[in-house]
């Protein structure tokens, strides 16, 4: 699962890990102190990072972090900053700043990601089926697009459910909606022997099935990349 975790220190506090000796704050801008590392804690060497401004989407600072794993920005005051980071199939959404105030001077975030398992969050199909509704494919698109800059790669699509319907049922849908992404995918460039599927059904949950958000986040598509020391993957 894709887990991610922020730590913002006090704005006037100096951040140990990341040392920004060249970066002092100014009249519109904080400087952050970046540590991006995986579950276990090890850092993610040269990969990219995005901070976009929800409340101002020009606001877009792009980094990459050191053999660290560490990054330092001059981030503008005034927004909350959505974080994206880089993984084989393209950016993902991987948390998001708190607010930055207008008094803030100097602070940190450490974002913890696994960079090898994304969930297709904007993929969907038809209920109670494995047709692909239309706005899924833009998803898809990306994803095809960040394979193809990472020929190495070799992906499973895993297929998930919510426990509605009955485990065969949903070991069934499961399979046939990861098959079908599969299949577009193929159908899309992507070598067939880079690409396996398999359906879990309901036997993964995310959330609690007993409510209908809980259900809605258990039905998933997610990518686990297999062969991850053989991957590099490419900046956007």
């Amino acid at each position: 699962m894709n887990k991610w975790v922020l730590v913002v220190l006090a704005s006037s506090m100096a951040v140990p890990f990341c040392g920004a000796r060249d970066l002092a704050p100014n009249k519109t801008h904080a400087v952050l102190n970046i540590l991006y590392v995986n579950n276990d804690d090890e850092p993610h060497a040269k990969k990219r990072l995005v901070f976009e401004g929800q409340q101002d989407s020009k606001k877009r600072i792009s980094v990459t972090t050191d053999a660290n794993g560490e990054a330092a920005i001059m981030i503008p005051r005034g927004d909350t900053y959505s974080i994206l980071c880089e993984t084989v199939t393209g950016m993902f959404d991987c948390g998001e700043t708190p607010y930055v105030s207008m008094g803030a001077s100097t602070g940190g975030v450490t974002i913890v990601f696994d960079d090898t398992r994304v969930e297709l969050t904007g993929v969907t199909f038809e209920p109670g089926s494995a047709e692909l509704v239309p706005t899924s494919l833009k998803t898809l698109d990306n994803a095809i697009a960040g394979l193809k800059r990472n020929p190495k790669a070799r992906i499973e699509i895993e297929g998930h459910t919510s426990s509605e319907g009955g485990d065969s049922f949903n070991q069934q849908l499961s399979a046939e909606r990861a098959y079908s992404v599969r299949a577009y995918m193929i159908e899309h460039g992507i070598s067939e022997d880079r690409v396996t599927a398999t359906g879990y059904g309901s036997s993964q949950p995310k959330a609690d099935n007993a409510t209908e958000a809980g259900r809605k986040k258990n039905r998933r598509i997610e990518i686990r990349v297999l062969n991850t020391d053989e991957v590099e993957t490419h900046e956007l």
